[in-house]
């Protein structure tokens, strides 16, 4: 039997008909080397014995179901029973473009060993609160990647890098209960081990993340409360990363004005700011709850 050169690792709660719609795209996927997927199921309440079968002949396709533990777990759980030698990961509720697999097989060969990720499109945009999160993540792109040869910074959602170094880091830090910042952290501590990052635009998914005014401010609330345990780790291993991120926030203003006119934004500019602000502001509380929590934990009992 030819083993697989690349496993894709894909975690997944309780969203089957998102992780089906995933698993018909990867089907179309038109990379030539032996591929695999592993989902590992982060305890659905429903077990997703039906979407394997559906599958079944189009995709060389591993379920692996475990408690409830969270994102962080549930990828170092697929990169455990992968047989490939490259991991790639995606989320259940992204839609890789039939040449994403080979683009960034592609880019890894010009620069071996490197973490490659790839391009997030937003898959619905005619939604305000999905198209603002979108937004954001193209400033944070557009700042911490501005030579893409010299990435700091892919999402756990569309990236690819060779299985043995991400053993040698011990994979994703599972102190991270909840998505948000588990990839920065792990970008952090691959930067920190001197080994390269590179984004490559041509690998693209699509992301279907919908959101309503509820689960926007949640979001970016819980990415706030990880974002103080990143700066923790960090601080604690000595990390320059810190003073990017200042440099990001500094530069917020001067990268809204010029959205102004951009196509995303069309006809919703002043829609697209308060987003912007509201998301500024559940970051900072998640942020400060996190650190707030985190001072009484380390206090001395009275």
């Amino acid at each position: 039997m030819t083993l697989p050169l690349i496993t894709v690792v894909i975690p997944t709660y309780a969203r089957p008909r998102q992780l089906a719609a995933c698993l018909t795209a990867l089907a179309a996927q038109r990379c030539q080397a032996p591929w695999e997927v592993v989902v590992v199921d982060d305890g659905s309440p429903e077990p997703l014995d039906a979407i394997a079968e559906a599958f079944h002949g189009r995709l060389d396709l591993r379920i692996e179901r475990q408690a409830n533990a969270g994102p962080a777990r549930a990828r170092n759980r697929g990169v455990a029973v992968a047989r490939g030698r490259f991991i790639a990961f995606t989320d259940d509720d992204c839609l890789p473009e039939p040449d994403w697999l080979g683009a960034l097989l592609r880019r890894e060969a010009l620069t071996p060993g490197a973490m490659v990720g790839g391009t997030t499109i937003n898959g619905l945009d005619k939604e305000l609160f999905a198209s603002a999160s979108q937004l954001i993540v193209d400033l944070v792109y557009d700042h911490f990647n501005a030579d893409p040869s010299r990435a700091t910074f892919l999402t756990s959602n569309n990236v690819l890098c060779t299985r043995e170094r991400f053993e040698a880091l011990g994979g994703f830090d599972v102190s991270f209960p909840r998505a948000g910042a588990e990839d920065r952290d792990f970008c952090d501590r691959w930067k920190m081990a001197g080994w390269p990052l590179v984004w490559e635009p041509a690998a693209r998914i699509e992301h279907r993340h919908a959101q309503t005014l509820r689960r926007f401010v949640e979001l970016h609330y819980r990415y706030g409360r990880g974002a103080y345990l990143h700066h923790r780790r960090r601080l604690q291993r000595g990390s320059s990363g810190v003073v990017q991120d200042i440099g990001f926030h500094a530069s917020i203003l001067p990268r809204l004005r010029k959205l102004r006119g951009d196509p995303r934004v069309a006809g919703r500019t002043l829609a697209i700011l308060a987003a912007f602000g509201i998301w500024q502001g559940a970051n900072a509380a998640g942020f400060a709850r996190e650190a707030l929590l985190g001072s009484r934990r380390q206090s001395p009992a009275s």
